[in-house]
């Protein structure tokens, strides 16, 4: 069984530049298996959905779109739980490490409810925001079947990033992969009305999700119960105002930082919702497709996030691995990025044949191979923001880069200028280039601040 990384075992990054990209390296393969195991099962879900039709694949993307933007937040609450459990594993403080742990799943209960109700009025919501008529009501009955998941989601994702935090990476992937398969078969069950159960379309897809949900949860538990063991301290334990209040402000600007972004790309989806079912199943796909890329980045970023905590809390130089870091982000995305705009039709063709859905996606994908460089940069750069402890300063950054730059660029274009959904995404190229220009200098500030520069 895989142990916390040893206080002692935290090596300073004053090695060869080969050595400390391996230690990088090391901690994200596992977490880059996990997040492509999390977006494999979206991806099934899609292609098992898009069989379906365009109609039944844009309503699901629409609940998707509502959904994810409601537990995003929690979810980047979570993230909380890097800095603090990092430094403090990385300094000894075994106290410290517990009481984020207890934290942190008392913040995943409190904001299940809320999320909870919030699906359950998906289709009213969606109507306001200008969707289109004909999706409401599947759009909100798949919200409804995924209500039941959240709070194993939220669960997850808690000890998920506790793990992490203590250098923990391969409980997450193994309940992920084994997620996987209950998906899959519930997918193959639900919607069709195999292996005895009804068939409910579409909407059997979202039961199936909540399913996995909970499962992930259950065996991220049991793969990683020596680590919870270890250091659970109970619900009795006494937690100070300052201790809460640094927690919750920590979780809340991270809840809000990923919130920024999520909620920027779901706006545009939303945008390119009002202009009809067969721009927004295009825009699903090529958004889909950019996901599973992203997901290689954000490994890295937890990775990042993990080493310059360990490194912090252990009281040595991390201006090397920030580096090293954000170099593997950029180099790790030209190779997607190539794909995207050297053929687009094939991948494109994996998710649908409607010709008309083909055709805009496969003008999608170049623009989603642009940005690729760019989001690879910002999210390690946000990941080694995070493990250094400053929360903070990123979401003004991404507030700056989607919300008074990439969107009002993309409204301009798509609408103004007609230029549709194609015109949208050229908005969200520019978002990601200005937050990797924000954040890179953000680093640079932080360890001359430090002296480190």
């Amino acid at each position: 069984m895989e142990a916390p990384v040893p206080r002692e075992a935290i090596e300073p990054a004053d090695g060869s530049r080969r050595a400390e990209a391996a230690r990088i390296a090391r901690l994200a393969a596992p977490v880059v298996v996990a997040y492509l195991g999390t977006v494999a099962m979206g991806v099934v879900d899609t292609i098992m959905v898009g069989r379906l039709g365009a109609g039944a694949l844009a309503a699901v993307a629409l609940a998707n779109t509502w959904t994810f933007g409601l537990v995003i937040v929690a979810l980047g609450a979570a993230r909380a739980l890097d800095p603090i459990v990092a430094q403090a594993h990385g300094r000894g403080d075994r106290r410290t490490v517990g009481l984020g742990f207890s934290l942190g799943l008392a913040m995943g209960m409190l904001l299940a409810p809320p999320v909870m109700v919030a699906l359950a009025f998906a289709a009213p919501a969606l109507s306001l925001l200008g969707q289109p008529q004909e999706l409401l009501q599947p759009a909100g009955a798949y919200c409804r079947a995924l209500i039941w998941g959240v709070p194993g989601l939220l669960g997850f994702a808690v000890c998920r990033q506790y793990m992490q935090a203590l250098g923990r990476m391969r409980p997450g992937t193994g309940a992920v992969i084994l997620a996987n398969f209950v998906n899959a078969g519930r997918n193959w069950g639900l919607i069709v009305g195999e292996l005895g159960a009804p068939a409910l379309g579409a909407l059997g897809s979202g039961y199936a999700t909540a399913v996995s949900q909970w499962f992930m949860f259950g065996a991220m538990l049991w793969l990683g119960r020596d680590a919870v063991r270890g250091h659970w301290l109970g619900w009795r334990e006494r937690l100070t105002w300052r201790s809460l209040g640094r927690v919750l402000g920590m979780g809340s600007s991270l809840g809000f930082q990923t919130g920024l972004e999520v909620w920027a790309f779901h706006a545009a989806g939303l945008m390119i919702g009002s202009l009809g079912a067969v721009p927004l199943a295009a825009h699903a796909i090529a958004m889909s497709l950019a996901t599973l890329s992203f997901m290689v980045p954000a490994g890295l970023s937890a990775a990042a996030a993990t080493r310059v905590g360990h490194l912090v809390g252990a009281g040595f130089a991390w201006a090397r691995t920030a580096r090293i870091a954000v170099g593997l982000g950029v180099g790790v995305m030209v190779l997607p990025a190539l794909a995207f705009v050297l053929a687009p039709r094939l991948l494109v063709g994996v998710y649908t044949s409607d010709a008309g859905v083909v055709a805009l996606a496969a003008t999608l994908l170049p623009l989603a191979g642009a940005y690729q460089l760019f989001d690879g940069t910002q999210v390690v750069a946000f990941g080694v923001l995070r493990g250094a402890g400053d929360v903070h300063v990123p979401s003004a950054a991404n507030m700056i880069g989607y919300w008074l730059v990439g969107l009002p660029v993309g409204w301009l274009l798509g609408f103004r200028l007609d230029l549709g959904a194609p015109g949208v995404w050229v908005g969200l190229v520019l978002s990601l280039a200005v937050i990797a220009v924000l954040l890179l200098a953000r680093i640079g500030w932080v360890l001359r601040r430090a002296r480190l520069l």
